[in-house]
């Protein structure tokens, strides 16, 4: 008995710092990396630090990020990732376009795009609550919609017709544009959404242990489709936003916008099976994505050598947290 104690209590001291470190390295290691690669970037490239390219890093990152965080519960919820994120988007700016056309309206183009987003994403939620994986059911329905778009549009580009949209990506405050702004106000809903609301903490737990969800009650079909809204959602602002950004739409437009919102929630530190994560560390991931790209661009790197970039961080990122997750559960 004396000599067991004091034993039991060493370890303890030894055990808990240990995790207290690697619990801190996990959480801020994101920040830091992007501190020190804003550092780094500004001290090589001259042109880094100009007030128009700062705020085309903003833009940039408000559509990548809209997507991101709105992705995210759907990966806490322990159902991966959305391989239709793209087709989604574009479908959306379609739609908006289309439907404001139309009726000369551009808020009937806005609700007609949530609205057949959410009826796409619930629909989603539900096919993957059922049981059916969820990377192939949204890979089948991104090659639907992208089949869909193409035959509705036969190949051509879609442009504002009788309707004024350019306000909505040229509208400054404080010299930022409103896409700004817009993606900062998702990602604090989304924050409280998933930090402080029973759906947020019934995603949670569905993602970190699906069986003891269940066995508190939990409904899998009801949280899963609250997931896929929420995604559905930031996909019809961020179609909108992108339709108003580029003044067009075509159904091969944001080709690589799918894996750098994959990219940005990685890196943000989700967990892929789930349960771990949150949407203001995934905005980080989309910021993080979006300036190191913004930073090959300068420094003039073929495309090739961009995605290469951004598919390294990934790996490196990912690879670190897997290793700092498991010797945190040691």
């Amino acid at each position: 008995m004396t000599t067991t104690a004091p034993e039991a209590r060493t370890t303890a001291v030894q055990v808990i710092p240990r995790r207290s470190t690697l619990h801190f390295v996990s959480t801020w290691a994101l920040p830091i990396l992007l501190l020190v690669i804003v550092v780094i970037a500004a001290l090589t490239t001259p042109r880094f630090l100009s007030f128009d390219n700062i705020r085309a890093i903003l833009i940039n990152t408000s559509i990548v990020g809209i997507v991101a965080v709105g992705m995210t519960p759907v990966t806490l919820s322990g159902n991966f990732f959305s391989l239709g994120a793209t087709q989604s988007t574009v479908l959306a700016a379609v739609l908006f376009l289309s439907v404001g056309n139309v009726t000369g309206s551009v808020l009937l183009g806005m609700l007609a795009a949530v609205a057949v987003l959410c009826v796409v994403g619930v629909a989603q939620g539900m096919v993957v609550a059922a049981g059916l994986n969820p990377i192939i059911t949204t890979l089948a329905v991104g090659t639907v919609i992208f089949g869909l778009v193409t035959l509705f549009t036969g190949g051509q580009v879609i442009v504002p017709e009788g309707i004024s949209i350019s306000w909505l990506a040229l509208t400054n405050f404080l010299g930022l544009p409103l896409p700004v702004y817009i993606f900062v106000a998702y990602l604090i809903i989304n924050w409280l959404v998933i930090e402080y609301t029973v759906v947020g903490r019934r995603i949670l737990l569905m993602g970190s242990n699906r069986q003891t969800a269940l066995n508190s009650g939990i409904s899998v079909r009801r949280t899963t489709t609250w997931a896929y809204l929420f995604m559905s959602v930031g996909i019809a602002i961020a179609g909108i936003l992108s339709a108003a950004q580029l003044r067009q739409i075509q159904s091969n437009d944001l080709s690589t916008l799918t894996m750098d919102v994959i990219a940005a929630v990685l890196v943000g530190g989700s967990a892929i099976a789930g349960g771990e994560g949150s949407p203001l560390r995934s905005a980080l991931g989309a910021l993080l994505i979006v300036v190191l790209s913004n930073i090959m661009l300068l420094l003039g790197l073929p495309t090739g050598v961009r995605l290469l970039g951004v598919g390294l961080l990934v790996v490196i990122v990912v690879s670190v947290l897997h290793v700092l997750r498991k010797a945190t559960a040691r």
